[in-house]
């Protein structure tokens, strides 16, 4: 059986990390994302398309058994942000913009 923890606790308290972590955005923040497109294009190809496909690939390479092969393909379609930007947070990341290094 499932306890309270799993079912209770832990999504509540990834759902409060996320919105605490969402309050800390700007309206600047948007405009950044929207200057490069085509970063988050390629960013969301990747994690959407491109990890699942290699995912898939690895299944049928390996040939592991269904109950492995879709807890992977899982794993593999879940984009698994909220923690890591946690700890981005937590030691003082900036988890809301994109920069260049070039002048």
């Amino acid at each position: 059986m499932d306890s309270a923890l799993t079912t209770v606790a832990l999504p509540l308290a990834l759902g409060i990390i996320m919105f605490g972590l969402g309050l800390s955005l700007t309206p600047a923040d948007f405009r950044r994302v929207a200057s490069a497109p085509k970063a988050v294009a390629v960013a969301l190809g990747c994690q959407l398309i491109l990890l699942p496909l290699v995912c898939f690939g690895l299944v049928k390479l390996l040939d592991l058994p269904p109950l492995l092969a879709v807890g992977m393909m899982l794993l593999a379609a879940s984009p698994g942000g909220t923690s890591a930007n946690l700890f981005s947070h937590f030691f003082r990341g900036d988890v809301a913009t994109w920069r260049s290094t070039s002048p």
